[in-house]
C-alpha cells in the first residue's frame, strides 16, 4: 500500500514538471536514473536501463522496453511495442551450454558487455521494431514497423526490414545537412510553430533570414527509484 502511493505521489509529481512516466518510479531497477526533459512522455513501458536521458518533446508509446539504451533525442516519435537497446550475447555460446546454470551460484562467471544504443532527435520508429544494443539511429531517420535494426543508420534515412536496411532519404543531401547544422530542436516550439514547417526548403531560407533564441539546456527531471528531483 505504502509503496503504490509513494509511486502514485512521483507520477503526479512528474505530470506536474510537465513530463509523463506512466508506471512511475516503482517500474525503475534499482540503482537506475532517468534524465528527462520538458514534455516528454513514457507509456506504460519495461525500464531496464543503467542510465538514460530523453529529449523534449519525445513520447513513446505503451508495451515497449528500454533495455541497454543511453540516450534518445529530442521530437522522437516512438510507436507501441518497441524495444530500444536489446541485449545481445547474453548467454554464452562457447560454453558447454547457453544455459545460466552454469554461473548461477558457481565458481563461474559470465558478464555479456556492449555498448547502449543511442537515438539521435527527430527520429520516428513504428510499432514492434527492435534496436538491438550498440546501435546508433541518426537524427531524422524513419524505422519501418517491426524492423530489426542491427547496424547503425545514418541520418535522414529510411530504413525497413529483418534486418533493416536503408530504402530510401527523407532529403536529398544539401538539406539533410543543413538541417543537422540548423540544430532546429534547439529552437523554442514557440517560434519554431511560426515557421514554415512544411517545407524544409523555406523553412532554411526562414532560418537563415532571422535570427531565434536557442533554448539551450531545458529544465531536466532526474528520476530513481527513490524519489525525483528538478536539476
Amino acid at each position: 500500500m505504502i509503496a503504490r502511493l509513494k509511486n502514485e505521489y512521483w507520477k503526479r509529481w512528474i505530470r506536474r514538471h510537465g513530463c509523463k512516466v506512466a508506471s512511475g518510479i516503482m517500474a525503475m531497477r534499482k540503482g537506475s536514473r532517468l534524465h528527462i526533459e520538458a514534455g516528454a512522455e513514457l507509456g506504460h513501458v519495461q525500464m531496464l536501463f543503467g542510465e538514460l536521458s530523453i529529449g523534449a518533446r519525445t513520447y513513446m508509446r505503451s508495451g515497449g522496453e528500454l533495455q541497454n539504451v543511453a540516450a534518445i533525442g529530442r521530437f522522437c516519435s516512438i510507436g507501441s511495442n518497441v524495444v530500444l537497446g536489446q541485449e545481445r550475447n547474453t548467454h554464452p555460446t562457447g560454453w558447454v551450454s547457453s544455459h545460466p546454470f552454469q554461473y548461477s551460484g558457481t565458481a563461474w562467471h559470465y558478464q555479456a558487455s556492449s555498448a547502449p544504443a543511442r537515438i539521435g532527435h527527430d527520429v520516428w520508429i513504428g510499432r514492434d521494431v527492435m534496436v538491438m544494443e550498440g546501435v546508433e539511429i541518426g537524427t531524422g531517420c524513419i524505422v519501418a514497423a517491426r524492423s530489426v535494426v542491427t547496424k547503425s543508420l545514418p541520418p535522414y534515412t529510411i530504413a525497413a526490414g529483418v534486418p533493416a536496411r536503408v530504402v530510401a532519404q527523407r532529403h536529398g543531401e544539401s538539406i539533410a545537412q543543413q538541417l543537422l547544422e540548423a540544430r532546429w530542436w534547439d529552437i523554442p516550439v514557440a517560434d519554431l510553430v511560426q515557421l514554415p514547417l512544411n517545407s524544409p526548403e523555406a523553412f532554411l531560407r526562414t532560418l537563415g533570414e532571422r535570427s531565434f533564441k536557442a533554448r539551450g539546456e531545458l529544465p531536466t527531471l532526474c528520476i530513481t527509484r527513490d524519489g525525483c528531483q528538478v536539476l
